[in-house]
């Protein structure tokens, strides 16, 4: 996705990049988290609000917060996925610390052409996380592309291949570490109304259902 000119400002992409990180499942980011991660003023994070909001991409909710609309989403997403992928390249490839990666990654993330993100993706095979264990979100054509379902919608006995993974840092540093991870094979052992036993490379594994539902998979059909 290449910004059209009125996304392209930095404080903008900054903004919603910094609510896409802080949302809590799906609650509005408080307006006092923005001033204290930002070091704005409130006025002036309000002022961005109201006007992000008239673009919209933020939905403003009084004495509450914001939240991202879906363009808003996908445009965070967008440029969170590129900043990632280029702290993977810069730790990996040539050598600087996660910190100076990040600096250098916060001015790359807004002048990499998509072309430019996918090749470099591919040319880093494809990493889940960045150096910090962070998931790096999915292209745009690879969410459209690789869309499946939750793996908890599936029933004991289905098989499926996974696709992605979409939950956060914490969430997808377990499933990795537990095997979890796109392009293997899982069967659904058994459900229950707090978690699903799955059985992946030869081990049982359990899973809480809001992790299986970070778990997208394609079913696979006999």
């Amino acid at each position: 996705m290449i910004l059209s000119k009125q996304y392209r400002s930095e404080s903008v992409q900054m903004y919603l990049i910094t609510v896409y990180r802080l949302r809590d499942q799906g609650n509005p980011v408080p307006i006092p988290r923005l001033v204290d991660e930002m070091g704005l003023t409130p006025a002036s994070i309000n002022e961005m609000c109201r006007k992000l909001e008239k673009e919209q991409l933020l939905n403003y909710i009084p004495y509450s917060g914001v939240n991202l609309t879906k363009r808003g989403e996908e445009l965070a997403r967008d440029i969170l996925r590129k900043h990632r992928i280029w702290e993977v390249f810069l730790v990996g490839n040539l050598g600087f610390d996660f910190e100076e990666a990040h600096k250098i990654a916060c001015q790359l993330e807004h002048y990499t052409p998509e072309g430019l993100a996918d090749r470099l993706e591919g040319f880093l095979e494809y990493p889940q996380v960045n150096p910090l264990g962070e998931p790096i979100p999915l292209s745009k054509s690879a969410l459209e592309q690789n869309q499946g379902q939750p793996l908890l919608d599936l029933s004991p006995g289905d098989e499926a291949k996974i696709t992605h993974l979409n939950g956060e840092k914490v969430e997808t540093g377990y499933l990795l570490k537990n095997e979890v991870k796109p392009g293997e094979e899982v069967l659904v052992m058994a459900v229950d109304d707090t978690s699903m036993l799955i059985l992946i490379r030869g081990e049982h594994l359990v899973l809480s259902q809001e992790l299986a539902e970070k778990v997208y998979v394609q079913p696979i059909v006999d």
